[in-house]
């Protein structure tokens, strides 16, 4: 871990945010995003009948294939590993099936275990041609973090069949193009209490239920109920069933395309945000979000916020305290990394351009270990990584820049620097003063491992030169109040409304959270 650890300040170091991609994310009307739940399948009734059921704990327990630890291009990784390469089981090469989406237990549970377990699951989809195989899902044990290992298991959608028996088949879906019968593509997932929800691009949701994991015959490689009474599944031992959909409706914008999916417990209450992929700068690029019900794990149906954003190839979204985290296929990179974009309601998009693994796509976010969560698609190049938070979406400041930023950084020293904005040579001795003293690699540079360093909490009451660099960067952001020093009364409703402006809670107080949004 102390490798990993050294190797997210390393590439910390080398977040550099590009100015900002687009204007401020543009309102839409939310209530014009629909969903629409259908009924449950009374078909699983049935299934459950003829099949041996099978909790989570049983299927992680049983896991069959190793994940070993492995690096990855991603800045502020804290952990990360690749997929099997066994013979047999060589998940990290294979072309006939691509991972997509992922979610953890801290989804399914705010104690970041469910029924006992810490796991991460993972969306696949079927790409081998011939017989559509649909989605699969990976159950990675990451109890022992160490050690990940995992079982693979079937998405299945339970019918009756023509001699009215209950039966099973693989998850498809219709190319909107062609028309043409093709696996789900399940680009997105999230996991919230015993529903695992699966984007489906042009339909909504399909929503598989952990409480009827079913164990089928896994030694024959048919699909669904057989001639002699068993039930086969692909050679997999374990199939999940859909239980049912919450279908997509949208007026007076173009429909929505449901990418990607990702749950946000760090609001004020519980909600699901979804992000729509397009290559093109044309069209549209939303991030929607849609309520979450705890009691029942359900979703309401009508969209909360809607916003047009500009970011073109969003793979994943998610929302932390407000911040918004989008992680996109864009590159100006000969190897393909990938490009984060972050931004608040009130805040243009900020790219930190190539900072992700190579061909990115969905996020989760783990709120116990701040960790952002992701995965990559290309065989070969498949790892699954966690960033931390705290080290994402910072700018950069040196020598030679000048500006806000650099008054920011002069008046937080507190090395009796004249506050002029100029990154000059004493500004660099400071702050490498500053890093020595602090155990921090001594460049000189302002990056987010140092800027974590400099900001500190405030809150009413408080004096001094960090509170002139709240008040100065406040005023630049069209807050004005006078630079004093102190935290008195006005700078709390200016700091308040702020925040409110931005989507992050309306404290009042000063965190890392309001410190990054206003040097952004």
């Amino acid at each position: 871990m102390k490798q990993l650890l050294a190797a997210a300040t390393l590439v910390a170091a080398a977040l550099i945010a590009t100015t900002p991609a687009t204007a401020a994310p543009t309102d839409l009307t939310a209530s014009n995003f629909q969903l629409h739940k259908t009924a449950y399948n009374p078909t699983i009734a049935a299934l459950d009948e003829k099949l041996p059921k099978a909790m989570v704990p049983q299927v992680i327990d049983d896991a069959n294939r190793a994940a070993p630890l492995c690096g990855s291009h991603a800045s502020g990784r804290v952990a990360s590993f690749c997929w099997s390469s066994a013979s047999g089981t060589d998940d990290e090469h294979t072309s006939d099936w691509y991972p997509q989406g992922i979610t953890t237990s801290a989804d399914a549970d705010p104690s970041g275990s469910y029924q006992n377990r810490k796991a991460i699951l993972a969306s696949w989809y079927w790409n081998g041609g011939g017989t559509e195989r649909g989605a699969r899902i990976a159950f990675v044990d990451y109890s022992n973090p160490s050690a990940p290992q995992y079982r693979v298991v079937l998405l299945v959608e339970p019918y009756t069949n023509s001699g009215g028996n209950p039966d099973f088949r693989a998850e498809t879906t219709v190319d909107a193009d062609t028309g043409a019968k093709i696996s789900l593509h399940s680009g997105g997932i999230t996991w919230y209490g015993h529903n695992l929800y699966v984007a489906d691009t042009w339909g909504g949701f399909r929503v598989f239920d952990l409480d009827h994991l079913w164990r089928v015959d896994s030694n024959r490689t048919a699909m669904g109920l057989q001639s002699d009474g068993t039930y086969q599944a692909y050679s997999y031992k374990y199939v999940l069933p859909e239980a049912f959909r919450y279908t997509s409706s949208t007026t007076g914008y173009p429909a929505l395309r449901y990418s990607a999916v990702s749950l946000d417990r760090t609001g004020p209450s519980d909600s699901v945000v979804v992000c729509e992929y397009n290559t093109a700068t044309s069209g549209t690029h939303r991030v929607v979000r849609f309520s979450a019900n705890p009691a029942t794990f359900e979703l309401g149906g009508t969209a909360t916020e809607a916003y047009e954003t500009g970011i073109t190839h969003m793979q994943g979204s998610a929302s932390v305290r407000g911040r918004f985290f989008a992680s996109t296929s864009y590159t100006t990179s000969s190897s393909s990394y990938g490009s984060l974009y972050t931004f608040t309601r009130g805040e243009s998009p900020t790219a930190f351009l190539n900072t992700l693994q190579a061909h990115p796509e969905d996020l989760s976010y783990w709120p116990a270990t701040n960790a952002l969560w992701s995965l990559s698609e290309v065989p070969g190049n498949r790892v699954v990584y966690a960033m931390d938070v705290g080290l994402l979406g910072w700018p950069t400041v040196k020598q030679g820049n000048t500006g806000n930023r650099v008054k920011t950084v002069q008046y937080l020293l507190d090395a009796g620097l004249e506050i002029d904005g100029d990154f000059g040579p004493l500004t660099t001795a400071a702050v490498k003063s500053f890093q020595a003293g602090h155990g921090i690699t001594a460049d000189g540079v302002v990056n987010a491992v140092t800027w974590r360093a400099l900001v500190p909490s405030l809150r009413p009451g408080d004096i001094g030169n960090a509170v002139r660099a709240l008040q100065a960067e406040l005023t630049a952001h069209g807050f004005a109040v006078a630079v004093t020093g102190a935290f008195d009364q006005t700078t709390g409703t200016k700091v308040q409304a702020f925040e409110a402006a931005n989507g992050l809670p309306a404290t009042g107080m000063v965190d890392a959270d309001t410190w990054k949004t206003l040097l952004l």
